[in-house]
């Protein structure tokens, strides 16, 4: 089974990037909308295992949306808004919703939400599941990285990121591509996600092994190195 893709329906851009980053580094696939029109046309386009869905939307509501989409999406559906009252809580469970979750939610309680209603999502099975070069390994099945003889504690994003630098090595990978495949969006020219990413993997590898270096190469993108590579300069 691939990724579990989710679509969130919420106007607060912030909120959404932030819920967005927070499920994709733990391996899910969203796609976010502010309204619930585009909601409709992306269910009308797209296969969602499940909605995260506010309230209060522009234009008609997120309990309208539910309604008119039930008879036709079969998966779980949970809504997640300020709405606090005890009357809006029962009208979206009685629309149907799975679960009913008020802001501000801790992200973590979100994916524990998530996971009662979607298996953990399971990565594709590859033809070389290993990594290896120098004395980093990466079994890219079990998710374990071995630096040095010690088993590195990775996010998931952190360990898709490391899995793209060393699959393209010595070459270096552009924000444009790490941004579709590991953000599910284009780079927009000021997003650091990546930098940010980037950054606390290069301390995690050097806290082990000072020799790995992760370099951001101008105008190129992101290349990974050990100074005992052949060729390697400061």
């Amino acid at each position: 089974m691939g990724t579990q893709h989710i679509l969130l329906v919420e106007d607060d851009q912030e909120l959404a990037r932030l819920v967005a980053d927070y499920l994709h580094s733990e391996a899910y696939t969203v796609v976010s909308c502010s309204n619930t029109l585009k909601a409709k046309k992306l269910l009308a386009s797209q296969g969602f295992d499940l909605i995260i869905c506010d309230v209060m939307l522009p234009g008609s509501s997120g309990f309208e949306l539910v309604q008119q989409i039930r008879s036709q999406f079969k998966g779980p559906i949970l809504f997640m808004t300020a709405q606090t009252t005890v009357a809006s809580q029962l009208q979206g469970l009685e629309l149907g919703a799975q679960d009913y979750l008020l802001k501000p939610i801790d992200p973590r309680v979100l994916l524990a939400k998530i996971r009662v209603f979607l298996p953990l999502p399971q990565q594709n099975v590859v033809a070389n599941p290993l990594l290896q070069h120098a004395n980093l390994r990466i079994d890219k099945l079990a998710g374990q990285v071995v630096l040095a003889g010690e088993t590195l504690s990775l996010t998931n994003a952190e360990l898709q990121l490391l899995i793209s630098l060393v699959e393209h090595f010595p070459l270096a990978v552009c924000r444009e591509r790490l941004f579709r495949e590991q953000l599910n969006r284009e780079y927009d020219g000021a997003d650091r996600t990546i930098d940010g990413r980037a950054s606390r993997l290069r301390k995690k590898l050097q806290q082990v092994d000072p020799r790995w270096n992760i370099r951001n190469v101008w105008g190129q993108g992101y290349s990974i190195s050990c100074a005992s590579d052949a060729g390697e300069s400061s």
